[in-house]
């Protein structure tokens, strides 16, 4: 279960976006490898590359549904397993060690466990006397 799924039917305003950010990708991607040491000639031929898929993909975005299929293909296992290690790092690292910590100094802020002694477990709660506070919620 991934939680973001390849859209293989994109509408013709998703590919026209996706389209503009290719032009803004590829500029990036050649301004970083002119940076790093690439030649001016292979930092404009990247550009210049993007540039036209992505003016061609604005004025026609048909043209740009293979290239927009092919690419969300390409990504979406780098995406899940991100996905999948961004939560294991969450819940490993912050969730797991709070539940631990809860367990071992005794604290039930549930209060979930049993007490024989208990008549019964209802909390008595005061009526709400002004039916206007239900549209307060904050």
């Amino acid at each position: 279960m991934a939680i973001v799924d390849i859209n293989w039917n994109p509408s013709r305003k998703e590919l026209k976006v996706f389209s503009l950010l290719l032009i803004v990708f590829f500029a990036v991607v050649a301004g970083l490898a002119w940076r790093k040491g690439a030649s001016a000639e292979t930092a404009c031929l990247i550009a210049g590359g993007g540039a036209v898929v992505g003016i061609v993909g604005v004025l026609s975005p048909a043209f740009i549904r293979i290239v927009y299929v092919v690419w969300m293909a390409a990504v979406f296992p780098i995406g899940f397993v991100v996905s999948n290690v961004v939560l294991a790092v969450v819940f490993y690292g912050v969730v797991w060690p709070i539940g631990i910590l809860t367990r071992l100094t005794g604290r039930d802020a549930l209060q979930l466990r049993f007490d024989r002694e208990a008549k019964t477990y209802w909390n008595a709660r005061q009526p709400i006397r002004d039916p206007r506070r239900y549209f307060r919620q904050y």
